[in-house]
């Protein structure tokens, strides 16, 4: 049906016994409808003691086995969970490609992946119940063997055309969440400016437009699933009632028992439950192996981890923001300064070699060691002072303000380090706030500080306390880039990009 292959498993190994669990179900299943035929011929029969203890102990059996079977799939589930959460960081260290989408979905994929041991047991029950078919045939003829083979043959076209419409849609589906998610940020980031131009209405109505839009594709996502179960549950009804009738004619002309004409139609009934439960969750068990496969994907060989001595080497590289090949080494303590003018790609190559992009071709072989990073964009935490400045690391009040004061925040909003400072440090001023950013990174040592074109956000004073501040970093190399401003006053290696 054109299902995703399961890759190497992202989390402890489940299929055998999931495939086991499903396997006992359905077996257990059929034997069960069996034995309720004989109870109920007992109690036709008037033997109401006998025919009433043998109903009980199966419905006592059943409630037993789909108890046992909850209990195993949730606390497989929460496994899985607790694994792939473990093991999600290493996703975020993976360069992006230029055509991948973001990785906000990674925690509705870990929770596909959590039903795939259901998912893969309802599988399993579904190929073991098909032995109900001879159950049949043993039962009321080949007739009514016939006639469920017929129908459940019927149904595999029918789930391959609705699984390829809810894989469309799905993906259509996704487009829009994206887009719509990155359209809201967007907004709210120039809020204040759409709202001092009174554009509040643009913003909204085109919100509006894109959550419409959204929703008119979950409504049609909804309306396939409905339209696959609805045939599931068609199916089985045509099926049972047309075994139902085969056998009625039977015990009417007096060709088969009690026994078997009741063992016939609870055992295609049992069959198509199993069935029609896999062909609900059919959809749901592709979504999870494909959230499998996204996460079991590993890092790309474009960036390996350097043995030798320099933090950084690139070969031959070409980012996808300029054409020109680039060969260029970053040495320990070293000076390394990238200049050019607006557009040429300065910061997408500071971003290909610290390895947050992926180069269009050539190779960084990188180290393992600690790099820091400062531009424009970084991002300060809402949280306290004192907690931006360590990162979870406990530092002495004297060492954190001695950074600060080096860099030149001596102002009172600077004293009382365990003061919260509101959402990425708004009320701070550009320059304040690029600065205690590079507060932070110096805080934590690096052996690589990659500053990205903050010179500007600067003036003469400040960038001389931060030159200084730099000079005396005599364990770590520097990586900067800049329009025309550079801190750097004393550099090993220049790279002008055109």
């Amino acid at each position: 049906m054109g299902a995703p292959t399961l890759h190497e498993p992202v989390a402890p190994p489940f299929r055998r016994t999931a495939r086991l669990i499903g396997a006992f179900s359905a077996a257990s299943g059929l034997v069960l409808a069996s034995v309720t035929a004989q109870s109920l011929t007992l109690i036709t029969r008037r033997d109401l003691r006998g025919g009433l203890a043998l109903l009980a102990g199966v419905l006592l059996l059943r409630w037993l086995i789909a108890l046992w079977g909850e209990q195993w799939a949730e606390r497989c589930a929460q496994l899985q969970r607790d694994y792939l959460r473990a093991h999600l960081l290493g996703h975020f260290f993976r360069p992006r490609s230029a055509n991948e989408g973001g990785r906000g979905d990674l925690v509705t994929a870990i929770e596909r992946v959590a039903q795939l041991p259901l998912l893969t047991s309802l599988e399993s029950s579904a190929r073991v119940a098909l032995l109900g078919i001879g159950v049949v045939i043993w039962a009321a003829g080949w007739l009514s063997g016939a006639i469920v083979m017929v129908l459940l043959l019927v149904a595999v076209p029918l789930y391959r055309r609705a699984g390829q419409r809810s894989a469309t849609l799905e993906a259509q589906y996704r487009t829009r969440r994206e887009l719509l998610e990155a359209r809201q940020l967007e907004l709210l980031h120039h809020a204040p400016d759409i709202r001092a131009l009174g554009a509040v209405n643009y913003g909204a109505n085109e919100i509006a437009a894109i959550s419409d839009s959204e929703h008119e594709f979950a409504g049609r996502a909804v309306r396939v699933a409905l339209g696959s179960s609805l045939v599931t549950e068609f199916l089985s009804g045509v099926s049972v009632g047309l075994v139902a009738m085969v056998v009625g004619f039977g015990l009417l002309h007096g060709t088969i028992s009690l026994f078997r004409a009741l063992t016939a139609v609870l055992v295609a009934s049992e069959l198509f439950s199993y069935v029609r439960r896999f062909g609900v969750e059919f959809h749901r068990r592709d979504d999870a192996l494909a959230a499998n496969n996204m996460l079991a994907v590993s890092n790309p060989p474009v960036a390996s981890q350097s043995t030798s001595v320099h933090l950084i080497a690139s070969h031959d590289l070409v980012t996808i923001a300029n054409a020109l090949p680039l060969s260029c080494t970053i040495a320990p303590v070293s000076r390394t300064l990238i200049t050019g003018p607006s557009g040429s790609g300065k910061t997408t190559l500071l971003h290909t070699l610290v390895g947050w992009c992926e180069p269009l071709s050539g190779t960084v072989d990188r180290s393992s060691s600690v790099v820091g990073f400062v531009g424009a964009e970084s991002r300060l935490l809402s949280t306290t002072l004192r907690e931006n400045l360590e990162l979870g690391q406990s530092m002495p009040d004297a060492i954190l303000h001695e950074q600060l004061r080096a860099l030149g925040l001596t102002s009172e909003r600077f004293v009382q380090l365990d003061q919260p400072l509101l959402a990425d440090g708004r009320g701070l001023s550009s320059g304040e706030r690029v600065r205690l950013l590079l507060a932070r990174n110096l805080l934590a040592r690096p052996a690589l500080l990659v500053i990205d074109d903050i010179a500007g956000l600067l003036d003469e004073p400040t960038r001389a306390l931060v030159r200084a501040a730099l000079l005396e970093q005599s364990t770590c190399a520097v990586l900067e880039a800049t329009v025309d401003t550079p801190l750097l006053t004393d550099v090993d290696l220049q790279i002008e990009l055109t």
